[in-house]
């Protein structure tokens, strides 16, 4: 025969229930919060490293491109090759020839004059309407396509088909200079940031270990774990300044310059952080007392 419970201890026990589940819930939160302020915590510290080689590499690329995209800026030759482009006689002015030039996407045209001789390596600047049906050497008349394509094209007009066509292939070839350029520069953002951490970190983790307050397995972990972390910070850091510099070439001058003001900021958060060190270093070997003694022994045997 079955014996029912007590009203009063069913509810005791669904109420230890409850509260056991609750705190379960709350430790598992607690948890999952302190792994996330961990995570923030370690960027926080390696920030100034990653912001240091953002900045710097970011304002030395953004010049770059704001002074590959002019015209003006070109080598001589290049010049040269622009107001020739297309052309049976005579030469473009220099207005025609920049518009010519620009015609090539500016993510090639950042990238400086190698990467424009290599475009134009295998390309004719074409006419859309033929020099034979009227059509003129303006650069709103031409577009830069393959040169097998244009030779074959003979005296006729281009079709629409083929404008698209040509207009596809700069698409692409400005997409692959952007990634390649993007993908390169973030490589040496997260190299420049690595390095500047693993400096810091050795330091700062090796005075821990000499208190006794980590293990040498642990001096090594902290240190592996804060270069990466800054290392993956600077690379994503200079590749979103870059990126936004090779989607908007014309404002990269304006990016460099905003750019300088981060890498200071960063300069000044890794001169309070190398202060910190020294301090610590004081506190345990006694650095400025033995410089004082030094300096003491120094004048006394002037």
């Amino acid at each position: 025969m079955e014996i029912n419970q007590n009203p009063l201890e069913f509810i005791t026990d669904k109420m230890q229930e409850t509260v056991t589940n609750t705190q379960n819930l709350a430790n598992q939160i607690g948890a999952t919060v302190q792994e996330s302020v961990t995570v923030v915590t370690a960027w926080v510290e390696s920030a100034p490293s990653s912001i240091v080689s953002a900045g710097a590499i970011a304002t030395q690329e953004a010049f770059k491109i704001a002074h590959n995209i002019r015209f003006e800026n070109l080598p001589t030759n290049l010049q040269f090759k622009f107001m020739r482009a297309g052309m049976r006689d005579g030469m473009r002015n220099i207005e025609e020839a920049a518009k010519v030039f620009e015609s090539i996407p500016a993510q090639i045209r950042a990238q400086g004059p190698e990467a424009i001789r290599n475009f134009c390596q295998d390309k004719d600047w074409s006419h859309i309407q033929s020099l034979f049906n009227g059509g003129g050497n303006e650069a709103d008349n031409g577009i830069f396509e393959y040169f097998w394509v244009n030779r074959n094209r003979g005296s006729a007009d281009m079709t629409a088909e083929e404008l698209a066509i040509a207009k596809q292939v700069l698409t692409d070839a400005a997409f692959k200079a952007a990634v390649t350029e993007i993908a390169g520069v973030a490589i040496k953002g997260a190299i420049a940031a690595a390095v500047i951490e693993l400096v810091f970190s050795i330091l700062e983790n090796s005075l821990l270990y000499v208190e006794g307050k980590i293990t040498q397995p642990e001096l090594v972990q902290k240190v592996a774990i804060a270069t990466t972390t800054s290392g993956i910070a600077g690379g994503i850091m200079t590749g979103i300044l870059l990126t936004i510099c090779m989607i908007f070439p014309p404002i990269a001058a304006l990016l460099g310059a905003a750019a300088i003001p981060l890498a200071v900021a960063g300069i000044g958060f890794m001169g309070i952080r190398a202060w910190e060190i020294f301090c610590h270093c004081d506190r345990l070997f006694g650095i400025a007392e033995q410089t004082q003694k030094l300096l003491g022994l120094t004048e006394a045997t002037i």
